[in-house]
């Protein structure tokens, strides 16, 4: 059984690269020159789901993911590390779903939604979460799905689903024949 279960997940990671480097190729090439850049820098490094999170110092920076090279500032800790990685895997997810559309259906979005002042003052003034645009939004579910794991900062857990919580109360919810579900 053991050696099945190896065997699932050499076989699933030689399927994952193979879909980067030929379907999503043109976003992993960008993330390969940003990740030699920052390597020259002395940036570190960890691999997080097969995919290869570079540790950099950028003031107002989250994070950005090209294919499988994930980049997240330096300076998240803790829950919001956590939250971030899972985030920003979710574009490598939605990259391998979308290949070369990706540049154009979400990168470019969020980099409008991320950088604009008309956007960055509306979410302020307005409390907008940053999660509400389709984009940002359907990163986190892709990225808790392809995790299996849990979002911890209230951000994420209160607005992380386009503006609306990722895990909405299960008590509230009804079975199939109509009665109210227990936690």
């Amino acid at each position: 059984m053991l050696k099945v279960v190896i065997i699932l997940k050499i076989v699933k990671a030689v399927l994952f690269y193979l879909w980067q480097f030929t379907y999503a190729i043109v976003q992993n090439i960008l993330g390969l020159i940003m990740l030699a850049i920052y390597k020259s820098k002395g940036a570190e490094s960890e691999w997080y789901h097969n995919a290869l999170i570079t540790y950099i110092d950028k003031k107002n920076f989250g994070g950005v993911s090209l294919g499988m090279f994930i980049f997240i500032n330096k300076s998240r800790e803790g829950d919001q590390l956590h939250d971030t990685k899972i985030h920003e895997y979710g574009h490598t997810v939605q990259s391998l779903i979308l290949g070369p559309l990706w540049l154009f259906v979400i990168a470019l979005p969020s980099v409008i939604w991320c950088n604009t002042p008309y956007f960055v003052k509306m979410r302020k003034e307005k409390g907008v979460s940053y999660y509400r645009a389709y984009c940002e939004g359907w990163s986190n579910e892709c990225g808790a799905w392809a995790t299996k794991e849990r979002f911890l900062t209230p951000e994420l857990i209160n607005k992380g689903k386009y503006g609306k919580p990722m895990y909405p109360n299960r008590s509230s919810r009804k079975d199939i024949k109509g009665r109210k579900r227990n936690k």
